[in-house]
């Protein structure tokens, strides 16, 4: 028998070309029971929406999708999360960015206007973050992790959405 461990914090899936599905078939909880070609936004949308009305957009809550990629990763527990955030802060946290400094840590879902903004962000600064990198401690996860989100953007980018969970 193997050991599982929970991991526990901020995960993230990034969707490309999302077309919402009309009559979706929904199981006992209310998701798309093709959940592998189908994907329902949490109820962290809502609360996101309520807070920071149009980042989901073209995203709404309760709509169904279809998608032709879905790309995912654990950014890691909240608090590594927090520092993460904090460093790509210190290293441009002017303009750069900004959206993503002041979305949730924890749920919500940004949709593909915002994330072609995003895209172009970490495209624009990835060589000096890879030199911030090397001026900070962890740096390798500094740059991991800013990798990682430089992907998902630009697959959200493409009529798609980013969503925290």
């Amino acid at each position: 028998m193997k050991d599982f461990v929970l991991v526990s914090g901020l995960d993230i899936s990034a969707y490309k070309n999302l077309c919402e599905v009309e009559k979706p078939v929904l199981d006992e909880d209310g998701y798309p029971k093709d959940w592998m070609h189908q994907w329902k936004p949490g109820a962290g949308m809502e609360w996101s929406e309520s807070i920071w009305p149009g980042k989901g957009f073209p995203v709404t809550p309760n709509s169904v999708y279809e998608y032709e990629e879905v790309y995912s990763f654990h950014a890691g527990s909240y608090s590594s999360y927090s520092w993460w955030k904090s460093k790509l802060s210190e290293f441009k946290g002017d303009r750069a960015f900004q959206e993503l400094l002041d979305f949730a840590d924890t749920e919500g879902v940004i949709g593909a206007k915002l994330s072609a903004k995003l895209r172009d962000d970490f495209n624009k600064y990835h060589e000096e973050a890879v030199i911030f990198a090397n001026t900070i401690e962890d740096g390798g996860v500094f740059i991991e992790k800013y990798v990682k989100w430089k992907k998902a953007f630009q697959i959200a980018s493409e009529n798609g959405a980013v969503e925290f969970h």
